[in-house]
């Protein structure tokens, strides 16, 4: 390991590891409560008992348990924490050079002391949905994570919680490749569940020992077969094909059209939307689809309700203007408005991962005519119920994880700072104890970089060379 990686292994153990904040039981105490679920609550509690909300309201009307650690913020404003919809950051590479590729998975390429779940912390996200990036024709298997954890297991919010298809075309691919290769990816997994069916019907069971070649296990669940579900086309007879003798890799095509797992369809223009619509409805997981949209994909809005898919995220663009050259003004349509109006629901996507953060693509929405509400649930309760966490993130409510931010003010406000996040009731992040900040901020030396240090002696170093010879 090297001084860079040594240096960046200790900065994210001192931010991502939660700080000590006693046991399972605890009590934030705050000057305002904003749920994203109801009226802000003056003088709120909010109670969290192994990792989820037991009680939130006024302090007049909360009784504190007596073994509850009790943390107080008088000046501070409590806040769900944040949920970023989908993101391709946080990993060693966003993209992979194979086209089709639903047999890989994000999980071994999670990287969780990269400095961007520093960030995120900083800008009080709390939950990430981490999918691959859109240069691809299917994608690996996503998955859902909090920025706090050395390890990824410890970061898991929700394993293979979803797979990107691109149908926007990849570099050095045109629209009809793309698409045709999409569609021989379904096709393709139709003709080989069909193929095992007839095998398994002549008592052919080459699919089987090959499978037990592979170490695949039988005597678990996926040992049995299963009559396949879902709402597009079926193979009659796949309940006499074990699932475990089916190829690993087209299992999560399977899930796909079975609607077991989501999936992100990338699409840059209004044409890209309704190919993918369709391509969707034909293999039935219109349902657990969630759209991310290029700016001008506003146009076909209708068609996008009409199918009833889960969701939209937006891209960063927030506003689309039609230039019309024998018009006297060109029309603009501010996305956010647009959608709400439409009743699709939607979630903002960070520009980047400082500066211009969900926080900042909100208070843009506002700052272009859009509900303050609407624009505060498009960082909260918006995204939870696009990736399918409504019942988790979002909000501050009986139930939920112990997810907040504690902020210095207004949420929207260019001047407020993230001072606390609490991550599943663990004090996650201290502005007050961020190191790299306090460096970039205020000037403060973090002890043991700077290159004019002396440096200490080791005074067994004799000792271990003598012992080498």
């Amino acid at each position: 390991m090297n001084i860079s990686s040594i240096t960046r292994l200790t900065a994210a153990l001192a931010l991502t590891s939660a700080v000590a904040f006693g046991g399972d039981s605890h009590a934030i105490k705050v000057g305002k409560v904003i749920t994203m679920a109801g009226e802000p609550i003056e003088n709120g509690i909010v109670l969290i008992e192994s990792g989820r909300i037991t009680a939130v309201g006024p302090a007049s009307e909360i009784q504190i348990p007596w073994d509850a650690e009790v943390f107080e913020a008088p000046n501070l404003v409590a806040f769900p924490g944040q949920v970023e919809a989908c993101t391709s950051q946080g990993m060693d590479r966003a993209n992979e050079s194979i086209d089709v590729a639903p047999f890989l998975n994000v999980v071994d390429s999670v990287d969780p002391v990269n400095f961007f779940y520093e960030e995120m912390l900083r800008a009080g996200i709390t939950t990430l949905n981490v999918q691959q990036g859109n240069s691809t024709v299917i994608a690996g298997r996503g998955m859902i994570v909090k920025p706090s954890g050395m390890t990824v297991a410890a970061m898991t919010v929700r394993p293979e919680a979803g797979i990107k298809i691109a149908i926007t075309p990849k570099r050095g691919k045109s629209r009809a490749v793309q698409l045709m290769i999409l569609r021989e990816a379904f096709a393709g997994l139709r003709r080989t569940l069909e193929g095992l069916v007839q095998e398994a019907n002549d008592g052919n069971d080459h699919a089987r020992r090959e499978a037990l070649a592979q170490g695949r296990d039988f005597e678990a669940e996926d040992g049995k077969g299963r009559a396949m579900t879902g709402s597009g086309w079926i193979v009659e007879g796949l309940e006499a094909v074990p699932r475990a003798s089916i190829d690993s890799k087209i299992l999560p095509l399977l899930a796909i059209v079975e609607g077991r797992i989501s999936v992100y369809m990338a699409c840059s223009t209004p044409m890209d939307v309704l190919h993918g619509l369709e391509i969707a409805k034909e293999n039935g997981f219109l349902a657990q689809t969630v759209l991310l949209l290029g700016p001008t994909c506003w146009k076909v809005s209708d068609e996008i309700k009409a199918a009833g898919v889960r969701g939209v995220i937006l891209s960063s663009t927030l506003e689309h203007t039609e230039r019309a050259p024998f018009a006297e003004e060109d029309t603009v349509t501010v996305l956010p408005t647009h959608f709400a109006e439409k009743g699709i629901p939607f979630a903002l996507a960070s520009q980047n991962s400082t500066t211009e953060s969900l926080w900042f693509q909100a208070a843009r929405c506002v700052a272009l005519g859009v509900d303050r509400e609407v624009a505060l649930a498009a960082i909260t309760s918006g995204p939870a119920e696009v990736i399918g966490l409504s019942s988790e993130v979002g909000t501050i409510e009986k139930g939920k994880h112990g997810n907040l931010v504690l902020l210095s003010g207004d949420p929207l406000s260019l001047q407020t700072q993230v001072r606390y996040v609490f991550i599943e009731g663990e004090l996650t992040y201290d502005r007050t104890t961020d190191t790299r900040l306090q460096h970039l901020m205020d000037g403060v030396q973090p002890e043991g970089t700077s290159a004019d240090e002396p440096v200490v002696e080791d005074i067994h170093e004799e000792e271990r060379t003598a012992g080498d010879k």
